[in-house]
C-alpha cells in the first residue's frame, strides 16, 4: 500500500458531500505522490472512495449516514425537518449527526489503524480527520486503543474557533477587536456555549467520555485545540484573523482548482465558450438546497432581459432538474451539475447560496461574488465573502428579484470586486495546498510537533 518509504495516513471524514468530496481530492493526489491512504467514512461512500485507490474502512451503526438521508423519506431523524431554521436546528444537527456519532466514528478509526498495524508493524501513521469528524479527537485526549505517530486536522469549512476577536461562530456576524467588541465578543460566546448550545456540548462531553476520553475544550474549538496540527484549507486573508490562534493552526491555501474527475458538458456548451460581447453570470445552490424557487428562479427571472448577459445555471446535482412549468429565459442555460472550475473561469460574476467550497472555488478563479444563504455555515461564509472584499452578501436565502438585480448591476459596474477576487485570486495561487498537507504528515509522522 503505497510507497514504503512513505507513512500510512488514516483519514476520518464526516460524510457529507461537501465535506468528502475535498478530502477525496487531497486523498487523490496524497495516493498519486506514494502515500497508502485509508478512508473512514459512512458506507454509502465506499465506491467513490475506493475508485480513488485509497483502502476504505465503514463506520458502523450510529454514525453510519449520509447527508442524502437528511432531507429525503427515509430520513434517520425525520423531527429534524419539523424544526425552524437557524440556531433549534443547528443545535439539534450539531448534537444528532456531528457529535453522537463520535463513538462509532472512533471504532472505526481504531479498525483502521489495527488494519494498517497489522499489517505494516512498524510503519508510521498519521490520523487524519476532517474537521468536523470528531470521531479522531478521542485517541487525542486519553482513550485507550492504538496511538498513530501524529494526529492532523484538516479544514473544509469557515473556521469555527472561538476568538476575543469574533463574536461566536453561526449567526455570521463580522470580527470585533474594539475592547468594547471582545466584552461583547466573550459575552456572546458564553451565551452560545451555556445556552443556546448547552445540549449539544453535554453531548459532546458524554462521547468523549463514553470511549474513555476526557474533555476540557468546547467543542467547536477542540476540533483545532486536540490535534497535534490543524490545516484550514484556504488562504490566510479568506479567513479572520485570531490574535490568540495557537501556533499549531496553519494555512494551506484553498484546493481551488485541485484535481477532480472529469465531468461531460452539457450539450450547450458552445454557447459559452462562444460568447463575445455578453456577461456571464453564473449560479449555483449547491447539493443540499434544491428548492430552486429561491435563488435560481428568480434569478433568471430578474435578468431574462438583459441582452448583455448569459445566465448559466448548475443546479447542483446530477440528475436535478427545474420543475415541469418553469419557464427558462432565452439569455439562461440550465445543466444538472457543471464543474465549478469549468464555469467559473468564462464567468464575470457567480451567484451562489454559500457553500465554502463556491467560495473558494470563486477565489481560485478570480471571480467575484453574490451570496444568499441562510442555512448551515452559509451566514458564516456570506460573511467573509464580505469581509474580504470579494462580493455581496444579501443576507437571505430567497431575495426578491430586485435585490439580486441591483447587486449584479454593483458588482458588474464597480471594478474594486474584480480586483479583490484577482488580488484573493494571487494569495490562493502561491499556496501548493496538497504540498503543504504532505509536509505536515511527513513531520508528524517523523515525531516532529
Amino acid at each position: 500500500m503505497g510507497s514504503d518509504a512513505k507513512p500510512l495516513v488514516v483519514i476520518g471524514c464526516t460524510p457529507i458531500q461537501g465535506h468528502l468530496m475535498p478530502i477525496r481530492v487531497i486523498a487523490k493526489e496524497l495516493v498519486e505522490r506514494g502515500y497508502g491512504v485509508t478512508i473512514v467514512c459512512a458506507s454509502h461512500w465506499r465506491k467513490a472512495i475506493e475508485d480513488i485507490g485509497c483502502d476504505f474502512v465503514a463506520i458502523k451503526g450510529y454514525g453510519d449516514w449520509h447527508d442524502g438521508m437528511l432531507h429525503g423519506i427515509d430520513a434517520k431523524w425525520p423531527e429534524r425537518n419539523k424544526l425552524p431554521p437557524g440556531p433549534v436546528q443547528l443545535a439539534f444537527d450539531i448534537e444528532h449527526c456531528f457529535v453522537r456519532s463520535i463513538p462509532s466514528q472512533h471504532e472505526a478509526m481504531q479498525e483502521a489503524l489495527k488494519i494498517l498495524t497489522e499489517k505494516h508493524p512498524g510503519r508510521p501513521i498519521v490520523q487524519v480527520n476532517e474537521s468536523v469528524f470528531e470521531g479522531g479527537l478521542p485517541i487525542s485526549r486519553g482513550a485507550p486503543g492504538i496511538k498513530p505517530a501524529g494526529t492532523l486536522g484538516i479544514g473544509v469549512i469557515p473556521m469555527t474557533l472561538s476568538s476575543i476577536d469574533l463574536p461566536p461562530f453561526g449567526p455570521g456576524l463580522p470580527p470585533d477587536t474594539t475592547p468594547e467588541g471582545r466584552e461583547k465578543n466573550k459575552a456572546m460566546t458564553e451565551h452560545v456555549t451555556n445556552v443556546v448550545l448547552a445540549a449539544p456540548q453535554k453531548a459532546f462531553v458524554e462521547c468523549l467520555e463514553q470511549v474513555g476520553a476526557k474533555c476540557d475544550a468546547f467543542m467547536f474549538d477542540a476540533m483545532y485545540l486536540y490535534p497535534d496540527r490543524f490545516l484550514q484549507m484556504c488562504s490566510p486573508h479568506a479567513e479572520y484573523p485570531r490574535s490568540d490562534a495557537p501556533s499549531s493552526i496553519r494555512f494551506a491555501g484553498g484546493l481551488g482548482k485541485g484535481k477532480r474527475d472529469a465531468a461531460e458538458m452539457p450539450v450547450w456548451w458552445q454557447d459559452v465558450l462562444n460568447t463575445k460581447n455578453k456577461k456571464i453570470v453564473a449560479i449555483s445552490q449547491g447539493s443540499l438546497a434544491m428548492n430552486f424557487a429561491e435563488l435560481i428562479i428568480p434569478t433568471m427571472e430578474a435578468l431574462k432581459d438583459r441582452d448583455d448577459i448569459l445566465v448559466v445555471v448548475a443546479l447542483g446535482k446530477r440528475g436535478a432538474s427545474l420543475a415541469e412549468g418553469v419557464s427558462v429565459p432565452a439569455n439562461a442555460r440550465v445543466a444538472d451539475f457543471i464543474p465549478f472550475d469549468e464555469m467559473l473561469p468564462h464567468s464575470s460574476l457567480f451567484i451562489t447560496n454559500g457553500g465554502y467550497g463556491a467560495f473558494q472555488h470563486a477565489i481560485s478563479n478570480g471571480t467575484p461574488v453574490i451570496v444568499a444563504g441562510t442555512s448551515e455555515d452559509k451566514p458564516e461564509v456570506a460573511a467573509r465573502i464580505e469581509w474580504c472584499g470579494i462580493g455581496i452578501n444579501l443576507r437571505t436565502a430567497a431575495p426578491t428579484q430586485e435585490a439580486i438585480h441591483n447587486a449584479v448591476d454593483e458588482i458588474l459596474g464597480n471594478p474594486k470586486y474584480k480586483k479583490r477576487a484577482m488580488e484573493m485570486e494571487a494569495e490562493m495561487g502561491s499556496f501548493d495546498p496538497i504540498g503543504v498537507v504532505a509536509k505536515n504528515i511527513d513531520e508528524l509522522a517523523a515525531g516532529v510537533q
